[in-house]
């Protein structure tokens, strides 16, 4: 009985200024992020979930933390202009950081006017050398295997890494067993490329491309802790997925944008 008599003796106005307005801020924020998770899950019903998500809440709130904002900002700076009296310390910081064998580099560290040209830099020649493999394929560049596996069934969901899957129909944007022949086999392989790896990407063997196709989307984190706790990293972020012949058929070679590494050219 007391406590009913001091609740309907509770003023709002009594309430100092200070916690009230935290209230209403709290109150706000918290009816905004239901209302645009609402349509976000709304959305991918509407579109019919092109990239098969599996977990909508998890996806609205990795949107929400890593938006393609940051990662567009990011890129603003790192295309300005670095004076050149700075760029030698750093870029040879990032390469500490991040293990840059900087006697691969071509160019002195000086030449490049920023840190993309930097970062996408040529290596000199022979660093490195090509095998000779006349029925197999090289690594298209420096990276580490994170998965290794075969599509097996038709929209098949497969490995991202061990512990995660993503679907490989939305990830092509078709079904690469449509494309096959009867009794071919078809593999994948997902190669992760760390920040200090050399970033450009070479053909891994003699193919033949007949199609090329933009995907807009995300810019996750693609590291492969990040990769094995959520589900569908790269079947959402942005990316270009080449298509083409090579001597044993169907093969496609897709580079896929990351946190704060959005920008993907072809030569």
């Amino acid at each position: 009985m007391k406590r009913f008599q001091s609740l309907r003796r509770f003023k709002w106005s009594d309430v100092p200024k200070r916690r009230r307005q935290l209230t209403y801020i709290m109150s706000a924020v918290a009816f905004s992020t239901y209302t645009l998770e609402s349509k976000f899950k709304e959305c991918i019903e509407i579109v019919g979930n092109k990239a098969d998500i599996t977990e909508p809440h998890t996806m609205f709130w990795l949107r929400v933390l890593f938006g393609r904002m940051r990662s567009r900002w990011v890129g603003a700076a790192t295309d300005m202009r670095v004076p050149v009296a700075l760029r030698s310390s750093l870029y040879s910081l990032f390469a500490w950081r991040y293990g840059v064998a900087l006697e691969e580099v071509r160019y002195p560290l000086d030449a490049f006017p920023t840190f993309n040209d930097f970062f996408s830099r040529k290596l000199v020649e022979g660093a490195r050398p090509i095998s000779h493999v006349p029925k197999g394929l090289v690594s298209p560049v420096d990276c580490t295997v994170t998965t290794v596996g075969q599509i097996s069934e038709d929209n098949n969901r497969v490995e991202q890494v061990k512990g995660s899957t993503y679907n490989i129909r939305s990830f092509l944007g078709f079904d690469p067993r449509e494309n096959a022949k009867e009794d071919s086999e078809l593999h994948y392989v997902v190669l992760y490329l760390a920040p200090g790896n050399y970033h450009r990407i070479h053909s891994p063997c003699e193919v033949t491309v007949s199609k090329g196709r933009h995907f807009c989307g995300e810019l996750l984190p693609v590291r492969p802790w990040f990769l094995q706790r959520f589900n569908d990293v790269l079947a959402v972020n942005e990316r270009v997925a080449l298509t083409g012949q090579w001597q044993f058929g169907l093969m496609n070679l897709v580079a896929v944008g990351a946190a704060n590494t959005g920008s993907i050219f072809l030569d």
